[in-house]
């Protein structure tokens, strides 16, 4: 039973190696390796313009806010012209969107929010970082909106819930507000869509002033931008991009790593992966990978923790789930506890995450995780009955109806092979047996085995 807990535990931590290999090459920078490069252009412009475009198809959290201030810092070191957002999110966190926007407003160089390319989209804290952007321009057939704050806090509908729903709301509405006044566009249409999450395309969003261009590509961007007015912050400045030259930067290896490391269901993984990894430790003392990738890819989702907060009742869940697990492995209770485990952790997949923009576990990812682990524990508690029931059969007994050849001539004593040893032997009935025949053990009398010719 034992080796074949053994094998089942090799198998677990296949995708956390996999996961925590990408996180640990990321927290450690080795994304600059992959960084998108400028082009060779920005050395050699003279006084041509240059207008830098910066892929920004990230969800809003502190990997896009450290790469979209990183690309600000390179921009003005550079003294970049303009520099354009490409944006194309579905929301995020509500503090890394506020570092964006101040980040943003606080910039020397005019910043450009293009949603961008087209069937992008700018939703949620999307709305803000447009909004935030000296200059908003869209691409045809892509929208913009979707921008109300949500609530996963469980056990929702109470009084003191509804009022801080209220206060987050209100205080979303005129933040952007504000930053729409301020660049001259239509504050009235963006309260909307925190209030009453409403949803526009990019000619709906142009005609009614959302936003300030349409462009289908960054050449007929740019072109617009020629001469473009700006508003709020560097309000009296006007943008000379004739016959500018452009070059583009793709997001850097490490901002994508962390950005799949700050999703909740990469995190709800690695979670579940720590806690079934220590729990199979316990069930196979000794094995030794399982506990090992199992507390490296708690201390993994502890670090991606930190940059998307859990909810205290997702925390306790996961701490009943882990107990018991672990009560599991140690008491061996049929699999009742490890059933329980598994009931824990898909409850705390759905209430593990609460922020403004909702971001959480996916319910059939929760569903499949508590599945696995409690289908996991029921077989390692059948396995553990079927050893029960078993005859206990150690040491010299283990010989017996075994098969052995002879390899000294019994007359009647002799030597025979069995299990990878030789032993001395008698024949049962007293008679000889010669050499390389087959016999089988039916006693063993200290350190003598008595055998007797295999039957046919």
């Amino acid at each position: 039973m034992t080796s074949g807990w053994r094998s089942l535990a090799w198998a677990v931590p296949a995708l956390a190696a996999a996961v925590c290999a990408l996180v640990v090459a990321a927290a450690c920078g080795f994304g600059a390796l992959f960084a998108g490069a400028p082009s060779a252009a920005a050395a050699t412009t003279g006084e041509r313009p240059l207008v830098r475009f910066v892929q920004f198809d990230l969800g809003i959290g502190d990997a896009a806010a450290e790469w979209a201030e990183r690309a600000l810092a390179d921009a003005s070191r550079d003294g970049v012209d303009a520099i354009v957002f490409e944006v194309d999110t579905p929301g995020g966190l509500d503090t890394a969107m506020r570092r964006i926007v101040k980040a943003f407003i606080a910039s020397p160089v005019p910043v450009v929010a293009w949603v961008a390319p087209r069937g992008a989209r700018a939703a949620s804290a999307g709305l803000f970082i447009v909004q935030a952007a000296d200059v908003a321009a869209m691409a045809p057939e892509t929208n913009i909106g979707s921008a109300t704050p949500i609530s996963l806090s469980p056990g929702g509908g109470g009084r003191d819930e509804e009022v801080l729903g209220r206060k987050v709301t209100n205080d979303a509405a005129a933040y952007v507000r504000a930053l729409a006044e301020s660049h001259g566009r239509n504050a009235d249409l963006a309260e909307r869509m925190v209030r009453r999450a409403v949803n526009v395309t990019a000619r709906e969003a142009r005609r009614r002033k959302l936003v300030d261009l349409l462009a289908g590509d960054r050449r007929e961007l740019v072109a617009q931008l020629d001469g473009f007015a700006l508003r709020g912050a560097k309000s009296g400045e006007r943008l000379r991009l004739a016959g500018a030259m452009i070059e583009r930067r793709t997001v850097p290896f490490r901002y994508r790593a962390l950005d799949f490391l700050f999703d909740p269901n990469t995190l709800f993984v690695l979670l579940a992966i720590g806690i079934l990894g220590l729990a199979l430790e316990l069930a196979t003392p000794g094995v030794i990978v399982p506990g090992t990738v199992g507390a490296v890819s708690l201390l993994v989702a502890l670090f991606g923790l930190s940059g998307l907060p859990p909810t205290a009742v997702g925390v306790l869940l996961l701490a009943v789930a882990a107990a018991m697990f672990a009560a599991e492995a140690v008491l061996q209770t049929h699999g009742a506890l490890g059933v329980g485990g598994g009931v824990a952790l898909a409850a705390a997949g759905f209430v593990l995450f609460d922020s403004d923009n909702g971001p959480t576990t996916s319910p059939a990812l929760a569903l499949a995780a508590a599945a696995l682990a409690a289908a996991f524990f029921l077989f390692v508690a059948s396995k553990a009955a079927r050893a029960r029931r078993a005859p206990a059969r150690t040491g010299s007994e283990e010989l017996v109806g075994a098969l052995a050849t002879v390899r000294e001539p019994l007359a009647p004593w002799g030597q025979v092979f069995v299990q990878g040893a030789l032993w001395r032997a008698r024949s049962a009935d007293g008679g000889p047996v010669d050499a390389g025949q087959q016999v089988v053990v039916r006693a063993v009398e200290g350190l003598t085995l008595v055998v007797e010719p295999r039957d046919g």
